[in-house]
């Protein structure tokens, strides 16, 4: 019998970004955006988005909710893997417009 994976819902509060336009490369987990607990890559958090794992962001002035999802960049010729947050018309949630780390 195999055992469900369990895991708690992870807040991303902010990203490091990459050129050559903006690539996020690193999300800061739990704690604060100046602080994060921990530093995930863009790939771990692809493998744990892909095994179950739910990462999100919360919008500081709104207070929306955005769920993070794996994508592909889709600008012309790019084909990187990254993450995205779910489009939802509130910019302050998304990933995009978190805090910028280095």
């Amino acid at each position: 019998m195999t055992m469900a994976r369990e895991s708690k819902p992870q807040h991303i509060f902010s990203v490091a970004t990459r050129e050559p336009h903006a690539h996020i490369v690193s999300a800061g987990i739990g704690g604060r955006p100046a602080a994060p607990a921990k530093t995930m890559t863009v790939g771990e958090v692809r493998s744990a988005i892909a095994a179950g794992d739910v990462f999100y962001t919360v919008g500081p002035t709104s207070g929306k909710v955005a769920i993070v999802r794996n994508d592909i960049c889709k600008a012309y010729g790019c084909t990187v893997q990254t993450i995205r947050s779910g489009a939802d018309a509130v910019p302050d949630n998304n990933l995009d417009n978190l805090a910028v780390r280095p």
